[in-house]
């Protein structure tokens, strides 16, 4: 009997703290902006921390920085019709590559840039400049050494100069250059494959600065920024 009751009891304080937890994560939501909980957290989540890997945290990036990034959106390049065909591919079976994002959720991001109007987004640059990163904790101990030196040091065999010069010490984003500590370690390879390949013509000096990374000094470092 006495079991039985300190079981009920349990399950009783078990309910209670669900309650609370939900109650307060609701809470958050409903303070969010109406666009942050319609449409932009179903992939960058409710504070900023995107769960799906490439995707990017928003959490804690700058709101003149994110409104540039969306603003591209407005006006995407026409592919050619290969391209297009791939993209349709793409979108079929739900696949990505390591530096695209499927065409259902290109689409996604230049619908709401172009329907939603300027002061709504603006509410949701500043809900997710105002929250906190959530950075990740891995077992690759070496790998992220690794990384932290290139961040810092850089490679100066390769001409490879410190991403900490435009980035900041802690990585936590200085003028033009945005925050990069805690961000998903597969969006920052995704993006450093793309300025290697010179597909991102926005920033020059970074095409000349990763031109020479490797595949595993990009892991390395985004690892290691990851775990900021």
């Amino acid at each position: 009997m006495d079991t039985r009751n300190l079981l009920v009891k349990s399950a009783i304080a078990a309910l209670a703290l669900a309650t609370a937890v939900t109650s307060s994560y609701g809470q958050k939501q409903w303070n969010a902006p109406h666009i942050v909980t319609a449409y932009c957290s179903g992939c960058h989540g409710i504070d900023g921390n995107a769960q799906l890997p490439y995707i990017p945290k928003l959490a804690g990036l700058d709101a003149t920085y994110t409104g540039k990034k969306l603003m591209a959106f407005t006006d995407p390049p026409s592919p050619p019709v290969d391209e297009l065909y791939a993209d349709a591919m793409k979108a079929i079976d739900g696949r990505k590559d390591k530096t695209n994002l499927t065409r259902n959720e290109q689409i996604n991001m230049e619908g709401v840039a172009h329907a939603a109007k300027r002061e709504l987004l603006q509410e949701a640059l500043l809900w997710y400049a105002r929250q906190t990163p959530v950075s990740a904790r891995h077992s690759h101990g070496l790998a992220i050494q690794q990384g932290e030196k290139l961040f810092k040091v850089g490679v100066p065999a390769q001409k490879i100069v410190p991403c900490m010069t435009c980035h900041g010490p802690n990585a936590e984003g200085q003028r033009e250059a945005p925050r990069l500590a805690a961000q998903n370690a597969e969006y920052i390879e995704m993006q450093l494959a793309k300025f290697r390949k010179g597909d991102r013509t926005h920033a020059p000096e970074m095409t000349m600065v990763t031109r020479d990374l490797d595949s595993d000094q990009a892991h390395a470092v985004a690892l290691y920024l990851q775990s900021r």
